[in-house]
């Protein structure tokens, strides 16, 4: 099998596990909205004094009313995401936003920071152009790049995400608090991450700031649209 076989059978199996992602998304909200309207229905029951009984009881009811309509808001929230998330891949090259990338991304990334308790803080520049690349590509390298970052974080650290502009390119920044030494760089910037990377046309690079610590800045390019067809 020649490689451009291999690549296109690689990417025709992501676009179709995005699309099995982005239909469970679907019916998943559609699930999430019948139990928020029964939800609805017994909290207005509540209000209406329908079923009388004991005062204490009917609180815990209402607690729990409360507390079901929480889940079912953050539930909706991660699948709105993962159906973004899954449909990505559906145009190997498109136009979009950065920062849309990375909150859609992040809703997901949130948890490995959480188990390890590794305070992650935003800073999204706004209004920040679109660029024309591959954002499937360009979660995977997140992903990649992010988990990376909190195998050198000890508890109790903190990474800073940055975006900005940088030239004609919109820079993703991973940011290390001063102390943290990344050192290892052929482990950190390996073939495979950097491969993906240089497909994208991007860069990647590690720089140290001295005492504001030291980052990784990924490079993300516009490209033309004859360069991609």
């Amino acid at each position: 099998m020649d490689a451009n076989t291999e690549n296109s059978i690689r990417q025709e199996q992501i676009e179709s596990f995005g699309r099995l992602m982005a239909g469970f998304a679907h019916d998943m909200k559609n699930h999430l909205g019948i139990i928020r309207e029964s939800n609805g229905l017994m909290g207005d029951i509540l209000e209406m004094g329908v079923l009388g009984g004991d005062a204490k009881m009917l609180e815990r009811l209402k607690k729990s009313i409360d507390a079901i309509e929480r889940r079912v808001v953050i539930s909706a929230n991660m699948m709105h995401h993962l159906s973004g998330l899954a449909h990505r891949p559906d145009h190997p090259f498109s136009s979009f936003l950065i920062n849309d990338v990375i909150k859609e991304e992040y809703v997901f990334l949130e948890r490995f920071s959480r188990l390890k308790q590794i305070n992650i803080v935003m800073e999204l520049q706004e209004m920040l152009p679109a660029v024309y690349n591959d954002p499937s590509l360009l979660q995977h390298v997140v992903y990649r790049i992010y988990s990376q970052c909190l195998e050198l974080l000890e508890s109790g650290q903190s990474l800073s995400i940055v975006t900005e502009v940088e030239g004609n390119r919109a820079v993703l920044v991973f940011r290390f608090p001063f102390g943290v030494s990344v050192t290892d760089g052929e482990t950190l910037l390996h073939t495979t991450l950097l491969s993906a990377v240089e497909k994208m046309e991007g860069t990647l690079t590690i720089k140290d700031k001295n005492k504001d610590g030291m980052e990784i800045r990924l490079g993300i390019p516009s490209l033309s649209v004859d360069s991609t067809s």
